[in-house]
């Protein structure tokens, strides 16, 4: 018998598109396995869809809270606990309206404060409008220690700061406010706004909530948002005098 012999050139050729073949098939699966891996554009878009419209109803569903649905805060037992007019550091200088407070008159906008300092920088910015609405209105900074809080890094001043955990009290959690992961010792980050008879008129969340973005480079509309809620409070609460 006589075996048949592909000239060189074809065999090679053979081999070569052999080869070929099979890199082209590795190709497609790893290609295959890649887009497996990375996620979808549109699944993507979806997402951030959704997150966005969390957040508008979170945002839709703050409001004032009526009357019936206020509770009272013993506003008494929050100035009876201790306070300092600015950290120790004296980095930041003090302001105040004491002068113009009248017990079950004023307004109290209360910055309580864990590690987020957005809030604070709004409100000390919307104060001067705050104080033509309601000039005895009270704004002041719960936190956990008042001695070594930080309230800024960008204001230059401090509002007052009072100690909201004592052995007696915890106002974190009479104000529905203590962090569910903070030992019992840090709050939600919140506005909360008290009308003259201390009721719990308006929450205001940052770091979390409707405000969890509100930091964020993002979040512009949403600290607009917030603000103008916050004002159109105390209008509110100064019409109903």
């Amino acid at each position: 018998m006589v075996d048949l012999l592909l000239p060189t050139s074809r065999w090679t050729m053979s081999v070569a598109l052999s080869r070929k073949r099979s890199r082209l098939a590795t190709d497609e699966d790893e290609e295959e396995v890649q887009q497996r891996r990375e996620p979808s554009p549109a699944l993507s878009v979806l997402s951030d869809t959704l997150k966005r419209s969390r957040t508008q109803c979170e945002l839709d569903e703050l409001d004032i809270i009526g009357a019936e649905e206020a509770w009272s805060v013993d506003v008494d037992a929050i100035l009876a606990s201790k306070r300092i007019a600015r950290p120790l550091d004296g980095r930041l200088e003090a302001r105040d309206n004491w002068q113009r407070y009248r017990r079950g008159e004023s307004i109290i906008v209360l910055c309580v404060q864990g590690n987020v300092h957005t809030h604070y920088d709004l409100l000390c910015s919307a104060l001067p409008d705050l104080y033509t609405i309601s000039p005895s209105l009270q704004a002041l900074v719960l936190c956990h220690e008042p001695s070594t809080h930080n309230p800024s890094s960008i204001t230059s001043f401090s509002l007052p700061l009072i100690q909201a955990v004592e052995p007696s009290n915890n106002h974190f959690v009479r104000l529905g406010l203590l962090h569910p992961l903070g030992g019992g010792k840090f709050p939600l980050d919140a506005l909360v706004v008290l009308d003259p008879r201390g009721r719990r008129k308006l929450v205001l969340p940052f770091g979390w909530g409707a405000g969890k973005h509100a930091g964020t480079p993002a979040g512009r509309s949403i600290r607009t948002r917030l603000m103008d809620l916050l004002k159109r409070c105390v209008e509110t609460l100064e019409r109903e005098r």
